[in-house]
């Protein structure tokens, strides 16, 4: 049980090790930021090391907590049941890539033996967050491990030992930090009215903020992508789907509007509207699908379209972040001239043909 001498032997134990836990720490952050770099994620990572007084005060808290007092047996237990001895923080600078930064922290660490689920939560799903309205915390809680594969001579004392990751955007990280000085260390109910109504007004300012912040890095792709635009040279005529992928890929990039996004998926219905349209080389392509004008479908008429679609249980289905959307921005133009193809065999209709009368069967109810 953890009583108060035990309290004091597990402080000195992680003591002993905290030099340990800095080389955890150093290591599992080189890694992460290394993979964030490589899949183009903006944003910024810290870490830090529990401090001896910090984790003392921890566990004398948890003495009151009968099911927290209950885990410990021996004062080695302390690696094992506290989870932030070691933790790192992931801000990006859009909420939308807190779950790509999970998915890549699943695929470059291992997990702690029978966690596969790597102790997986978003924080405020839970009931304690849920129940309270005026708690903006938001953030992705994971524990992870160095694989044994990560590890040498140097560092192969570390194979037992985890740490937590912490996933927020970077506005939420501000109004997380300050709650937690204010509130999470002290005690809530003696708060004035003054300082819930600042906290509560700053949460709903992060959620408007992180809005703005996706606006602002979509119009800057834009904006770039508009200027490479004016140096895309003429070339020789595209004469496969390959062909059009590795040249959307070359011009958009791997991201398109800071979404990863599959150059390579339904890209034949979109060459063989291309190819109907007479729109098959380079420039005249960059010149019909400019990127602000793809933003632009995106944002006005992406969701009502597959609502549309989804309402009227349509086959095939649209896949996100694929050529389809640049399919359905070439439609905005082109609807009516691409739904007048004639569809040739007794076989489902081809995909472009089958989405420009959707298209134009979808613009038909709004008019």
């Amino acid at each position: 049980m953890l009583t108060q001498e035990m309290v004091v032997d597990c402080t000195n134990e992680y003591h002993k090790a905290i030099d340990r836990m800095y080389k955890l720490l150093l290591i599992t952050t080189e890694k992460l930021e290394a993979e964030l770099k490589r899949h183009k994620i903006m944003a910024r990572v810290s870490g830090r090391v529990k401090t001896r007084d910090s984790l003392a005060r921890k566990l004398a808290k948890w003495s009151g907590d009968d099911t927290k007092k209950s885990l410990f047996t021996s004062k080695h237990d302390v690696f094992s049941v506290v989870g932030d001895l070691a933790a790192i923080r992931v801000m990006t600078y859009v909420e939308q890539d807190r779950e790509r930064v999970a998915s890549i922290a699943r695929e470059i660490f291992t997990h702690r033996p029978g966690r596969e689920d790597f102790e997986y939560e978003v924080k405020e799903g839970s009931a304690r967050i849920k129940k309270d309205e005026s708690n903006h915390y938001r953030a992705t809680h994971m524990q992870i491990r160095l694989r044994p594969s990560d590890l040498n001579e140097k560092s192969d004392n570390l194979n037992d030992d985890h740490c937590e990751l912490q996933i927020t955007s970077m506005l939420a990280h501000v109004w997380n930090e300050i709650e937690h000085d204010i509130v999470y260390k002290g005690d809530k109910s003696i708060l004035g009215d003054d300082e819930r109504s600042a906290l509560e007004s700053l949460g709903l300012l992060t959620k408007t903020g992180d809005n703005i912040i996706v606006n602002l890095i979509n119009a800057n792709v834009a904006r770039e992508a508009e200027e490479q635009l004016k140096v895309v040279q003429a070339s020789e005529e595209l004469t496969s789907a390959e062909a059009l992928s590795e040249a959307l890929y070359d011009f958009y990039g791997e991201y398109v509007f800071g979404a990863s996004f599959d150059f390579w998926k339904n890209n034949a219905a979109l060459f063989a509207a291309l190819k109907h349209l007479k729109l098959t080389s380079p420039r005249k392509i960059f010149d019909v699908l400019t990127p602000s004008h793809v933003l632009s479908v995106s944002k006005s008429d992406l969701k009502p379209f597959t609502r549309f679609c989804a309402k009227n249980n349509q086959r095939p289905a649209f896949a996100k972040d694929t050529c389809d959307l640049l399919l359905i921005a070439l439609l905005s133009k082109f609807g009516t001239e691409l739904a007048q193809q004639k569809h040739q065999g007794m076989g489902p209709r081809p995909r472009q043909l089958a989405f420009a009368l959707r298209w134009e069967a979808y613009v038909s109810s709004r008019s």
